[in-house]
């Protein structure tokens, strides 16, 4: 899922909109007083939520052959000037957590019951992904 998938995601879930947006809708989003705000303010939550995320979506501790020792993983924040086109690094299924948790940090002033009911989506998707976590590998002990 790629950054301006996101925003597109988190901005229908906090706008109902008539029309559709497309993901080359954001640049020009920006400049919309409806929506730039909360473009703005997108990449420090996306941060969190990908905080939040990643120890139930990815090993936070990878063997590292040559020192062999334990590296902590780490994944790419946003920034205001991230690309659109820039690729999230987490799975499928924890990238699609992020929009929830954007318009539930986001939309609190607006709708507090839609931005609790996001936030609520996000904690129950969260749990599944930690249930479902297929890629963590045993942790080898090393003396």
């Amino acid at each position: 899922m790629t950054w301006g998938e996101i925003q597109k995601s988190s901005l229908e879930k906090m706008f109902a909109k008539d029309e559709p947006i497309s993901v080359e809708d954001i640049e020009e989003l920006k400049e919309d007083d409806d929506c730039k705000w909360y473009l703005s303010a997108m990449p420090a939550v996306c941060n969190e939520a990908i905080e939040l995320i990643k120890p139930y979506a990815m090993n936070t501790y990878k063997y590292n052959e040559e020192t062999k020792k334990y590296d902590k993983t780490t994944v790419k924040h946003i920034s205001l000037d991230t690309p659109i086109d820039e690729e999230i690094e987490l799975t499928e299924d924890a990238c699609v957590l992020i929009p929830l948790y954007i318009a539930s940090q986001l939309y609190k002033d607006d709708d507090i019951s839609q931005a609790t009911a996001y936030r609520n989506e996000f904690e129950v998707g969260l749990q599944n992904l930690y249930f479902n976590v297929e890629n963590q590998e045993s942790i080898k002990e090393v003396y």
